[in-house]
């Protein structure tokens, strides 16, 4: 059938409850009832009052339509190549019975209207909206449909306001009662309105879906003014669970943080400050009930919760991707590293989109995306999310100038032409290799060779120098405080990427025997020649001086000689600690194995006598440990009730109470305040975000696999 008539509540509604009532006089005689919906942002459904699926936030995000015309921080001049919209697809066979019927949905916000967080510009899109079909087959083949038609009704509804980043605000007593069931009192629901449809391509979803994977158990650590302080003992990106006990009217709010200041109060920084509080209120309607946010995570270790509430648990939310790794070995601060990798790297799984962190921004940054690519294909199950993410790349890029954005989906965002938008191929690389497939080089080799004519277009003299006209141009991103915010020149990373593509990208269409090699190796001979022109010093055998990771960048690109390896190892031996970026960083540790002299460097590889972020020694982190456990010291004493037994401490069930060797990072990469346990982890790559592939361990489960 497919009518596709999209439709949505009244005039700036922004969670309406649809119902479409139906009758069916016996439901033997079908075989099939296979209902498609879509709800924008995002939506929850019903069946005669039950809730059908266990999936969370759904459909997953995507480029839902042009950004042409919205007010934006980075400049947008072109349009994007390709927009879609993802459907899903159910069997309600198993919930149907004759006589009524009630098929019952709930929008929220999520992407599609997300109007409070404007840092990277207004994407908007439009108000909620649905469509769905549901198509009756009986055993002759004959079909029926129920759709998203002038007979839906719609009703405001309790939830009041609903934003990604911001929270929730619900009130109870506004729920129309039992709206989800046959019979309901329909009293003051009123027909659906009809909307245009997006201008997309609509598409059903076959990406993994976001569930809530694990339950947490949050311990009671302070009492302030009527608040009490929570510890869910991990940061984690989800929700609170309440049992709400609160009269009539009465608000209960919870209010979400990394970090915890000096007196042990929420510490809001890290999560974007007292600008964007992450933070849900429930009013209150007399009944004791369970409650959570509806379209919304957190990002969150820390919570407080205000009114008469009982904290049941905190929910783990993220895309359903499987640990498929596992990893222990003698050294502890190696094994903690793996342990805060896979929890950041799920953590930061929505959608099917690897953002920089679940909390700031939330972005699918792709210079953040392709830098952790491989390490998370190899530890985790996630072919299907980066093939999801890499079509929501391709739809990302530039329509007229191939130019790959630093988002994607794009809302906007900074970065550079090179760490950027090489996931264009850096993504589909990383897929063949794990697994051995390169079906996603193939879809997007167009793609690839129109990022290519991008780079030659922003180059002088065979050295890419500029992206687009009034926006960013990155090279390396994230230098530790210590060090100067340029040590390479921008140019240099970004030439760096554009020859690193050609190479690639010309064994490639050796294999495939693609007429294009002449034309790649001609680009490939000029662009590298201007590089070595540039950069490289023959007297010294250095590239930029042998500053920062110049000479593992040089490396990698199969140049330089004998020297530029000495030199390389000579200098890592006695700096003794990173004083790189976030791509500076991985190309040095991938150059130190490839050499062979990953173990002289040991200590320093191992994290014993830096972090990639701050270079503070083993004694400063430890007096950094020390004074979060007088923080936690301070809550029991105050709540002795809460104190763990001597035998708990340093299990990891209390981080705080061992040598956390990462913990004085905060989640924005700053030095964190007292309280704050491994936030570090959840921000770009300055900590675990791409930490294992900082230390080389994927190189190490590799090596253990021959």
């Amino acid at each position: 059938m497919k009518k596709e008539h999209w439709i949505c509540g009244g005039a700036g509604c922004e969670a309406p409850l649809f119902r479409r009532s139906f009758w069916l006089d016996r439901t033997e005689r079908f075989q099939s009832a296979r209902l498609e919906i879509c709800g924008l942002g995002y939506f929850l459904f019903y069946i005669n009052g039950k809730r059908i699926s266990d999936q969370e936030l759904m459909p997953a995000m995507t480029d839902y339509a042009s950004v042409l015309g919205c007010e934006t921080t980075y400049p947008v001049w072109e349009e994007r190549s390709a927009h879609r919209c993802r459907y899903l697809s159910f069997d309600l066979l198993p919930y149907l019975k004759a006589g009524e019927n009630v098929l019952a949905v709930r929008l929220g916000n999520g992407w599609h209207h997300q109007t409070e967080r404007i840092a990277e510009g207004k994407f908007v899109f439009g108000l909620p909206k649905l469509w769905f079909e549901l198509t009756l087959t009986d055993a002759d083949g004959r079909q029926e449909w129920i759709e998203s038609d002038r007979q839906t009704l719609w009703h405001p509804g309790g939830l009041l306001k609903n934003n990604l980043f911001l929270g929730e605000v619900r009130d109870l007593r506004k729920e129309p009662e039992g709206w989800q069931y046959p019979c309901a009192d329909l009293s003051g629901w009123k027909p659906a309105q009809p909307v245009h449809a997006p201008e997309t391509l609509l598409e059903e979803q076959t990406c993994p879906p976001d569930r809530v994977i694990r339950k947490l158990y949050p311990i009671l650590i302070g009492e302030y003014d009527g608040r009490k302080i929570y510890d869910c003992r991990e940061n984690i990106a989800g929700r609170v669970v309440l049992s709400c006990l609160g009269k009539k009217g009465e608000c209960i709010t919870v209010r979400h943080a990394e970090e915890l200041a000096a007196d042990g109060t929420l510490d809001f920084e890290s999560a974007g400050g007292s600008d964007q509080l992450q933070q849900d209120h429930y009013i209150c309607d007399g009944r004791i009930q369970t409650l959570h946010p509806l379209f919304c995570w957190h990002g969150f270790r820390y919570f407080e919760t205000e009114g008469s509430c009982e904290v049941l648990c905190a929910e783990v939310i993220h895309t359903d991707v499987a640990v498929t790794s596992s990893f222990s070995c003698s050294d502890p601060v190696l094994n903690w590293l793996y342990e805060a990798y896979i929890r950041t790297q799920l953590d930061n799984y929505h959608g099917c989109i690897p953002s920089d962190c679940p909390h700031r921004e939330r972005l699918g940054y792709t210079g953040d995306g392709q830098l952790t690519a491989e390490t998370a294909m190899l530890l985790l199950d996630a072919k299907e999310l980066y093939r999801k993410w890499y079509q929501d790349i391709l739809d990302s890029q530039g329509a007229e100038t191939g130019h790959i954005p630093h988002t994607a989906p794009f809302l906007g965002g900074g970065g550079g032409p090179g760490g950027w938008g090489c996931a264009v191929y850096q993504v589909p690389l990383a897929w063949a290799k794990i697994y051995g497939d390169d079906s996603l080089l193939v879809q997007g080799y167009d793609a690839i060779l129109r990022w290519f004519d991008y780079m030659d277009a922003h180059s002088e003299k065979g050295l890419v120098v500029r992206e687009e006209e009034g926006g960013w141009c990155l090279g390396d991103w994230c230098f530790p405080a210590s060090e100067e915010k340029e040590q390479l020149p921008e140019a240099f990373i970004n030439t760096f990427y554009y020859l690193h593509g050609l190479q690639e990208m010309m064994q490639i269409s050796e294999k495939m025997n693609n007429k294009l090699l002449i034309r790649f190796a001609e680009r490939e001979k000029n662009v590298k020649n201007a590089f070595l022109d540039a950069y490289f010093d023959p007297e010294t055998g250095d590239f930029c001086e042998g500053r920062a990771a110049g000479n593992a960048y040089g490396l990698a690109l199969r140049l330089g000689d004998e020297r530029t390896k000495k030199h390389l190892v000579e200098k890592y031996e006695a700096l003794g600690r990173f004083d790189t970026g976030i791509f500076g960083t991985s190309m040095l540790l991938e150059q130190l194995f490839s050499i062979g002299a990953a173990a002289r460097c040991q200590p320093y590889a191992a994290g014993r006598y830096c972090t990639a972020s701050t270079g503070i020694e083993a004694a400063q982190r430890r007096t950094a440990a020390a004074s979060r456990v007088r923080v936690r010291a301070a809550f029991f004493l105050r709540n002795p009730s809460q104190q763990p037994a001597a035998a708990d401490l340093g299990k990891g069930q209390y981080p705080d109470a061992g040598w956390n060797p990462f913990g004085e990072l905060g989640a924005s990469g700053k030095r964190g305040k007292a309280g704050g346990v491994e936030p570090c982890a959840r921000r770009r790559g300055q900590g675990a975000h791409n930490v294992i592939r900082q230390l080389g361990v994927s190189h190490y489960i590799k090596e253990k696999e021959k």
